[in-house]
């Protein structure tokens, strides 16, 4: 497995234990959270349909959880947490595509 593979990979696992993309980033030593998603898809798009199936419910499930508190969320300006919920959506699409 090369360097890349094998750090997609550890995306997949590290978000799949819930750990957020901007943590992905660091642990992994990539440029920002977009790089550790972009990875985590490449991963997740390399599984068995199956088990893509699951570890994509699982996301859904994380990033719903993550725009309802960004909706209870009153120490941001509405425009915040737009911008924050905008890439949720982005990341739910990213997610689905593949």
């Amino acid at each position: 497995m090369n360097r890349d593979m094998d750090r997609d990979e550890k995306a997949l696992l590290l978000r799949d234990q819930g750990r957020p993309f901007v943590d992905i980033a660091e642990i992994l030593e990539l440029d920002s959270a977009r790089a550790a998603n972009a990875a985590f898809n490449r991963a997740l798009r390399g599984r068995p349909k199956a088990e893509q199936a699951l570890l994509r419910s699982r996301e859904m499930a994380r990033l719903d959880a993550v725009a309802s508190r960004l909706r209870g969320r009153d120490d941001l300006s509405v425009e915040e947490i737009v911008r924050r919920l905008r890439g949720v959506m982005h990341q739910r699409k990213t997610l689905l595509v593949g």
